[in-house]
């Protein structure tokens, strides 16, 4: 969107792109539900102002969240490995 105000034209193939990339955040926003509303919004707009670069900055960003929470579940859910205590082998 910032290039399309600085050079006061939009190629329709650019538009496409545009509405493709917002139509993938929202897609992928939909699924966390753990997101505040406003969040949502700001990663909508910030894909909207940067276009393709914010949307690979927003899969970055929601790979390492998505990454972080699958780890966080198998931390919690791990049993000690091994022996435990001194007795006898």
């Amino acid at each position: 969107m910032l290039l399309f105000v600085l050079t006061q034209t939009v190629p329709p193939i650019m538009l496409l792109v545009l509405l493709v990339a917002i139509y993938l955040t929202v897609w992928d926003l939909r699924e966390e539900h753990d997101l505040e509303f406003t969040v949502k919004v700001w990663w909508v707009l910030f894909v909207l102002l940067t276009h393709v670069p914010g949307y690979l900055v927003f899969r970055g960003w929601i790979a390492v969240r998505r990454h972080r929470r699958k780890q966080a579940g198998h931390a919690s859910s791990a049993a000690p490995r091994g022996r435990r205590g001194g007795g006898r082998a």
